[in-house]
């Protein structure tokens, strides 16, 4: 990797996102400190994360400079306590894509035929490239994070097929413990039986079953005290 070069890119890409994201990430509450690629808002009983992830010379495609590979995350922290305790002591119960914590690349908001992934070639591309993120974001992820931020949204994601998530273990585990959350102990069954139910996977996730059919509600299960975004 030529000496500087991510550096170089970065500045730029920070540059134009200054004068052509920025404006727009603030009227929807997001905000950035200076040098970062990262925007971040409290929305509803979520914190939600745009990262501009940078790639150099990435390996699907040798020939480019760099890849803007912008990723999400949601922190919902009801949710994020309760699957803490259903993997305890087994963090390798979250291996996956998103970790558990709903990070994924933005493209997943998106129509299939849209990766939501640019190449940079030259940096005079950079200007085209940033309008071009904005308006994905403006169109795809931007509607989906506005009814995925709270413990409610999570299951009514799951209810409906939404296929806006990576549907990887680590994020069932997550819906699971939104279900939980809501006192959906039936939904957390449910989900269980019907993407972990084989034997061995059964018999990786007892801790999680067993969990379920022992849960008690909460103080933050409670429909009126705003947990579940009621």
């Amino acid at each position: 990797m030529p000496v500087g070069l991510k550096d170089e890119i970065k500045t730029s890409l920070i540059a134009n996102m200054q004068d052509l994201l920025d404006p727009y990430m603030g009227e929807q509450g997001f905000k950035r400190r200076a040098k970062s690629l990262v925007y971040k808002r409290e929305y509803k009983l979520a914190t939600q994360v745009i990262d501009m992830h940078l790639q150099i010379h990435p390996k699907d495609n040798p020939n480019a400079s760099a890849a803007i590979y912008p990723f999400m995350e949601v922190h919902v922290p009801a949710v994020d306590r309760v699957l803490g305790k259903l993997v305890e002591g087994n963090p390798g119960l979250l291996e996956g894509t998103t970790n558990g914590r709903s990070s994924q690349p933005i493209g997943f908001t998106s129509q299939k035929a849209d990766p939501g992934r640019w190449y940079v070639y030259q940096q005079d591309s950079v200007p085209e490239i940033v309008v071009s993120v904005r308006a994905f974001i403006e169109r795809w992820v931007v509607p989906f994070l506005d009814v995925y931020a709270t413990p409610e949204d999570i299951v009514a994601t799951d209810e409906r097929g939404d296929g806006r998530m990576v549907l990887d273990r680590a994020h069932i585990m997550r819906v699971v413990a939104a279900a939980l959350v809501c006192n959906r102990q039936d939904h957390a069954q449910a989900v269980m039986e019907k993407r972990l139910s084989a034997l061995g996977a059964r018999l990786r996730y007892r801790q999680v079953y067993d969990y379920i059919s022992g849960f008690q509600p909460s103080p933050e299960a409670k429909p009126d005290d705003g947990a579940c975004g009621g």
